[in-house]
């Protein structure tokens, strides 16, 4: 069934930025920790929905994770979205580039 008034969720892409160290695994840059804990800020506030690196092989730290990753998220609106995608201190250092997009949910359970 379609929900024609289905949630919106706002979508974080994280990309290597221009501090991206290359070479590097994602969970081995210098500042990855510092993007750990704001994402734990984030599930600590409710926000998060779902996040996590992208993936070339499957089996978490043990698999191979390729550069970059995703969050989906709760925003009150457009303006808080680009706000909580930006104020990452990886975001903010160059270490990551993110692109925030809306994301309607019309076909969910």
């Amino acid at each position: 069934m379609i929900d024609e008034n289905g949630p919106h969720y706002f979508v974080a892409f994280q990309s290597p930025g221009p501090k991206w160290v290359q070479g590097v695994k994602y969970n081995e840059q210098p500042e990855f920790m510092d993007h750990v804990n704001y994402m734990l800020q984030l599930q600590e506030r409710g926000l998060t929905v779902l996040s996590g690196p992208f993936m070339e092989q499957a089996g978490g730290l043990n698999g191979v994770l390729a550069d970059g990753g995703m969050t989906i998220f709760k925003a009150a609106d457009w303006a808080e979205a680009i706000r909580i995608g930006t104020e990452d201190p990886t975001v903010q250092s160059g270490m990551l580039n993110v692109e925030v997009k809306m994301f309607w949910v019309p076909f969910h359970t």
